[in-house]
């Protein structure tokens, strides 16, 4: 319940008139039944300058849509039409942008950029990705049958950003089991001024020691295969509350 606002003054002597005490119990009796008015705030708490119509901008290239309102603003960016394949010759170990990696692909979903006022950052990430098993095939002149190994110990992690700093991660995934869809809520205060949001992501993996110079000698032949990573639909929205 919010606070009471009493309509008027009580003196020494009003605690034994009926009325006075009345309205008061009458008015917290009101709001409990849904009846709200001014004597629930203070006169001029809330001015026509907290009420006024948001202001909505979309951008069509990278699409991005934008809700700023008096006192929060919002920030989103979706797709949900094209894929986008990351082969294993366009990430490296550490964190890898999903927003740099896609070539002629929609980059629509990994990132926001807005300016910022200063406050509290709140939001989310949700992608639905796939990843699946790995292999790698060994084969040698006297054995005319390859060998093949599944390396089913893949795991990695998803995170986000503000301003390249980290301020979510889910810890490790294991990424073999094929396709699923991860949320990454997050939250951190943030200054006035220009803001970049996006979702990051490393991926590691267990794999058998080679000796190289001795392959060569008997004749190896290996492949190896790690496999892409295919993001379906994703999603990333944030909330600026203002200060």
């Amino acid at each position: 319940m919010s606070r009471q606002w009493t309509k008027g003054p009580q003196g020494s002597g009003d605690i034994i008139l009926v009325q006075p005490q009345n309205e008061e119990i009458n008015q917290a009796a009101a709001e409990v039944n849904g009846g709200l008015d001014q004597n629930n705030m203070p006169l001029d708490s809330v001015g026509r300058n907290r009420i006024i119509q948001p202001v909505v901008t979309t951008v069509a290239s990278p699409q991005q849509t934008s809700i700023v309102y008096a006192s929060q603003a919002y920030y989103s960016s979706e797709e949900s039409s094209n894929v986008a394949t990351i082969g294993e010759d366009e990430w490296t170990l550490g964190w890898n942008k999903f927003e740099v990696l896609q070539g002629a692909q929609s980059v629509n979903g990994f990132f926001v950029d807005f300016q910022s006022k200063e406050g509290m950052l709140k939001g989310e990430v949700c992608i639905d990705l796939s990843v699946r098993e790995s292999f790698f095939a060994v084969s040698t002149v006297n054995i005319p049958i390859p060998e093949y190994r599944i390396q089913d110990k893949h795991r990695g992690e998803l995170g986000v950003f503000v301003n390249d700093v980290l301020v979510a991660r889910t810890g490790d995934l294991w990424w073999s089991c094929g396709r699923n869809s991860y949320v990454v809520p997050f939250g951190c205060a943030i200054g006035s001024g220009p803001c970049h949001v996006d979702v990051r992501w490393q991926q590691y993996w267990e794999n058998e020691t080679r000796n190289l110079a001795l392959e060569i000698v008997l004749g190896v032949a290996r492949i190896d295969e790690v496999a892409s990573i295919v993001v379906h639909s994703r999603l990333t929205w944030v909330r600026n509350e203002f200060r």
